[in-house]
């Protein structure tokens, strides 16, 4: 790979390589595997400090797009998931699209400018990517955490929605869902031309300190209908923040409680934990009770940025 460094750019170097590799993964130029330059490398191609070279590819390490390679090298982690030809087809439908921008009398820096503005409308109007959750408020919530994160337009849908929505002809190409329902979006009909693309969802930090002070013996978890085929890895990781002694864990699908109060008053389970996607079926007035725990969760950053590249968005 060769980089091509803007030495009176505004943007720091830093980023400049940073976004070199970056766009080169999301275009298909660069696979998982592939070796990239060292940095003494890079340092003598470009004239820039090794020291920069080294914070650009250690954040792009941090942030799980490159990894250690043999020989003290660094690799490409990750593949976007594009065909071969998409660098090529991007190069080539740029190259004719400046040649006409030119033709008409239209600097290609201005066409840019105005070509970015459009898409930037043309996608509110037909969203290209959608975060899909069972659980309509998580969707719109989750969808507007990405949108701000990658500064793109991202919709919150239920999978039925984006059904309808693929059905009648929209513009959705992405679909983003937490990866414990992955298995069973992915199951569902989309067609071809749609990439289901997982993000690692992580407990927040006071989720794991409430789950870490627990001391009940039994407990029950309840889980949304699409999150029951990843029940067991659930509950496994909810024992590695739970301290103490062996505990019995069950869980179940949130839509077969027919009576909350009984459940939370009963003496089958100490504690009664509920997954994001399953505290819209409990109560309101029963959220409260203190053997009632809710789970919060939050988009896991590294997960999000490797999603981010293979939904094909350039920050």
């Amino acid at each position: 790979m060769e980089f091509r460094i803007e030495k009176n750019s505004p943007v720091p170097v830093i980023k400049q390589i940073q976004e070199q590799i970056k766009l080169s993964i999301a275009m298909g130029a660069l696979k998982r595997g592939d070796i990239l330059p060292s940095i003494r490398e890079v340092e003598k191609q470009t004239g820039v400090n090794r020291g920069r070279v080294h914070r650009a590819y250690l954040a792009l390490h941090r942030s799980g797009l490159l990894a250690p390679a043999p020989g003290k090298r660094i690799a490409v982690a990750i593949s976007a998931a594009a065909s071969d030809s998409v660098n090529e087809q991007c190069l080539g439908l740029t190259r004719n699209t400046l040649r006409r921008a030119r033709g008409i009398g239209v600097s290609p820096i201005a066409f840019a400018r105005y070509l970015s503005q459009y898409a930037r409308e043309e996608e509110r109007r037909a969203p290209f990517i959608a975060y899909v959750d069972s659980d309509k408020e998580i969707a719109c919530r989750r969808a507007e955490q990405v949108s701000g994160m990658w500064h793109a337009s991202v919709i919150g849908l239920t999978i039925d929605e984006c059904k309808r929505a693929l059905a009648h002809g929209g513009g959705i190409r992405k679909v983003l869902v937490n990866h414990l329902t992955f298995d069973s979006v992915r199951r569902a009909r989309w067609g071809s031309e749609i990439d289901v693309i997982p993000i690692e969802i992580v407990y927040t930090a006071q989720t794991i300190r409430v789950l870490s002070k627990i001391r009940a013996s039994t407990l029950l978890v309840l889980l949304p209908r699409p999150a029951l085929a990843s029940a067991r890895f659930i509950v496994e990781h909810l024992r590695k923040w739970m301290k103490g002694e062996e505990r019995k864990i069950a869980w179940m699908d949130v839509h077969k409680v027919t009576d909350f109060p009984s459940l939370l008053k009963g003496a089958c389970y100490d504690r009664v934990l509920v997954s994001p996607g399953a505290l819209n079926q409990v109560p309101v007035g029963l959220r409260r009770s203190p053997r009632l725990v809710p789970l919060q969760m939050e988009l896991d950053p590294e997960a999000l940025e490797i999603a981010r590249i293979r939904a094909g968005v350039l920050v």
